[in-house]
């Protein structure tokens, strides 16, 4: 991917972190098995959770051929069979195939199915099947929808630094919808077809993109030797909301217009260390601010990092906003990313909320981002993503969450997990 192709680390897109109740979605690990053990009569394949390396790429894929004109492999015939998997020539004679291999079996075959097959040398591998999204390719020709999975799967997978980090899938059956917040980071969504010649890979950014940004995937600067490219809408929004569909739940997407596949779209752990949270019971600084008051407190209802979060209560007279502020921490940096979890449960009397950090060295600029309440589901926490600006001027800077209030009533939000990245 050139440098025009990489997506930036602040999308322009509103984000937030959607709730359903189903948790049907698997959870395992974006790493490939160890190296290969050769000369022994079977090397297991440990399962995705007990990886220590990242899939750094797919190996034999090209931007000109699909991995269906890669020697040795055949979408015709069955993975356990002579046909389907050679032995002699393509994947099996190598260590970096062998992983491609890994992950093939893992994403396409069911938990407690296995292929054994031999490398060049004679030497055994077992490898091991996971989330069944192409269940009939273990034994039999797949189907263009079986490609579609197992494509996505694949790319989801890359990490091109070979970081071993967790991931929460989810999409259409057989895979499945549903939310886990221990995983509160939708990273993007992935989509294409590998098999076919040249290739289809792309993905967008999610509603959380830029947050907590792992080396070698998707938003990191530095990423390089990834196969896919982003999806742009004609006003050059990359954010999945704006290229792909939307599933009923707003938990992943269903399809992205123009694109051949199935999107698999992924959800990550945080992988910064809050710069601003509430576990020692202190409000941090925060107080409340603006027309609508708020009563401030440590709750322990929800929280992101930890067990703890701020909890505003406001008491909304009418229309209005209510605001929380305290002083921006001292690590905050021009040309940082921002992020602030929030999570409104309940109210309907609210129109608008937001995170801002606000300057007085630069005349008091104000750089937010925030959501209309039709775009939150009630009860999930939700990923603000802000970009400082390069010049940001430290001195005196504030950062809050202010909420517009529609009319009279309590509505309570909650904040966390306040953190800034490079």
């Amino acid at each position: 991917m050139n440098a025009a192709e990489k997506l930036p680390k602040t999308l322009p897109h509103r984000f937030a972190l959607p709730m359903v109740a189903l948790t049907l979605a698997f959870i395992y690990a974006g790493c490939a098995p160890p190296d290969e053990q050769a000369g022994q009569e079977s090397v297991a394949e440990s399962p995705a959770l007990a990886s220590t390396n990242g899939l750094s790429s797919i190996n034999g894929l090209s931007s000109i051929n699909g991995l269906s004109s890669i020697n040795g492999l055949s979408s015709i015939n069955g993975l356990d069979s002579i046909k389907g998997l050679s032995a002699t020539t393509g994947l099996m004679t190598t260590t970096a195939g062998r992983a491609t291999v890994s992950y093939m079996v893992r994403c396409a075959l069911p938990a407690g199915h296995t292929i054994s097959k031999q490398d060049q040398y004679g030497n055994w591998y077992t490898f091991t099947g996971l989330l069944g999204l192409a269940p009939g390719w273990e034994s039999g020709p797949t189907t263009q929808t079986d490609r579609y999975w197992i494509s996505s799967c694949l790319m989801a997978h890359i990490n091109t630094s070979g970081q071993h980090i967790p991931l929460y899938l989810d999409g259409p059956a057989p895979l499945g919808w549903g939310r886990n917040s221990a995983y509160p980071i939708q990273e993007g969504s992935f989509i294409g077809d590998l098999f076919t010649s040249p290739p289809v890979a792309r993905y967008c950014g999610g509603r959380g993109f830029g947050s907590s940004v792992v080396a070698g995937r998707i938003g990191d600067d530095n990423q390089h030797g990834e196969p896919y490219t982003v999806i742009t809408d004609s006003q050059g929004d990359t954010s999945c909301d704006a290229v792909c569909t939307r599933n009923s739940t707003d938990d992943g997407f269903t399809a992205c217009p123009g694109i051949s596949g199935i999107p698999i779209t992924v959800w990550r752990q945080l992988a910064v260390t809050s710069a601003m949270g509430f576990e020692n019971g202190s409000l941090s600084g925060f107080s409340s601010t603006a027309d609508q008051p708020a009563a401030l407190s440590i709750s322990s209802d929800f929280a992101v990092d930890g067990t703890h979060a701020l909890l505003a209560t406001v008491n909304a007279k009418g229309t209005g906003t209510a605001t929380v502020q305290a002083n921006a921490p001292a690590s905050f940096s021009g040309g940082q990313t921002v992020t602030i979890f929030v999570n409104v449960p309940s109210g309907t009397n609210w129109g608008y909320i937001q995170a801002y950090v606000q300057e007085p060295g630069h005349s008091y600029r104000w750089t937010a981002s925030g959501w209309k309440r039709p775009e939150l589901i009630p009860g999930e926490w939700n990923s603000v993503v802000i970009h400082l600006p390069s010049d940001y001027a430290s001195a005196g800077a504030q950062l809050g969450v202010s909420l517009s209030t529609t009319g009279a009533g309590t509505i309570k939000a909650y904040v966390d997990a306040i953190s800034s990245e490079n």
